[in-house]
């Protein structure tokens, strides 16, 4: 199951415990795309940095694999 992560808190949660976060945008017909599986190093209420990529909370979904 995978959980979308949303909040500050749950990129906080995520970044703390290193788990990886898969990184997911939309094309125009909203085919979801991978673009990166890593941790996350840093947030803001406007982007968030996976790995070596900044990605712009608004046009990505960040998603844990959970078990």
């Amino acid at each position: 199951m995978n959980k979308t992560l949303l909040t500050d808190m749950q990129l906080f949660a995520a970044a703390l415990t290193q788990v990886n976060v898969a990184v997911i945008q939309r094309t125009a017909d909203d085919i979801p795309v991978f673009l990166a599986v890593g941790v996350i190093r840093k947030y803001s209420p406007f982007e968030v940095q996976v790995g070596d990529f900044t990605y712009i909370r608004e046009e990505s979904e960040f998603r844990v694999e959970e078990e």
